[in-house]
């Protein structure tokens, strides 16, 4: 659509990093928000969302790169690096981020669902947010249809491998939608009485739940496949997000604390 937001001479700015740095800026400030209603230490807070960030952006895009090795060769450095393949839009790099603040949350001392549950809705507004700027790229596009809502891109600046010309699924404009329809449920859910860890086990489980349907419509591959096509790297992490968001809601533990937000 318009890869480049802003252009001189050989200075460019990306529409899609622009909106990945919006998406980080503003789950920032949520992430903080939602903290100081659980009555977390917001210095260890924010540090540990800069640290997931980092990892998460830096993980995915590591992995797109080598995912798509085979298939452009060099040119896979500019698909990992201008493509959705990471934190906000993707549940691969959402998965790495995952990890890295579990890790943190420990060796600060925070307790890790309370944290998880502060942390839940910026995640889907990140996301919500980061695949507009897909749109805009031209990464993570969808298969043909013939739908009267249908993207076409015909931008020689879209992202290599993005098909020009041929009426797509918008699974990007799909994909900001429900994430931002699961970051108000998740932020109605954060002010109401919960156990501490169920608004984590509601954005795991409807996050990948919607991850997963969503690939079905993704034209890109789904950041590569497994087992001869039968799944994709996609699908399989948002499996596991469902399986843990199913878990997390199903079994509590015993002497769980209840938590009002606000």
């Amino acid at each position: 659509m318009h890869p480049h937001l802003f252009q001189f001479g050989r200075l460019v700015l990306p529409t899609y990093g622009f909106l990945v740095a919006l998406g980080t800026i503003l789950s920032l400030v949520v992430c903080v928000r939602t903290a100081r209603l659980l009555f977390l230490n917001t210095d260890k807070i924010w540090n540990l969302a800069l640290l997931a960030i980092f990892a998460g952006l830096v993980g995915s895009r590591l992995l797109a790169i080598l995912l798509q090795w085979p298939h452009y060769g060099a040119r896979a450095l500019s698909v990992g690096l201008t493509g959705a393949h990471g934190f906000g839009a993707g549940p691969v790099g959402l998965a790495i981020a995952l990890a890295t603040g579990v890790l943190y949350a420990l060796h600060a001392g925070l307790p890790i669902r309370r944290t998880a549950d502060a942390f839940a809705p910026s995640l889907a507004l990140g996301s919500s947010v980061a695949s507009i700027g897909c749109l805009e790229a031209g990464c993570d596009y969808g298969t043909p249809t013939r739908l009267p809502w249908a993207v076409i891109f015909n931008s020689p600046a879209a992202v290599p491998g993005t098909p020009l010309g041929v009426p797509l699924h918008p699974t990007q404009i799909y994909a900001s939608l429900v994430d931002f329809v699961l970051f108000v449920v998740l932020l109605w859910l954060l002010h109401r009485p919960h156990y501490d860890g169920e608004i984590l086990g509601a954005w795991l489980f409807l996050g990948g739940l919607s991850s997963f349907l969503l690939a079905f419509l993704r034209g890109d591959g789904g950041n590569g496949v497994l087992f001869s096509g039968l799944i994709t790297i996609t699908q399989l992490v948002a499996a596991a997000m469902v399986l843990g968001g199913g878990l997390l809601w199903l079994h509590r533990p015993q002497g769980a604390q209840v938590s009002r937000g606000g």
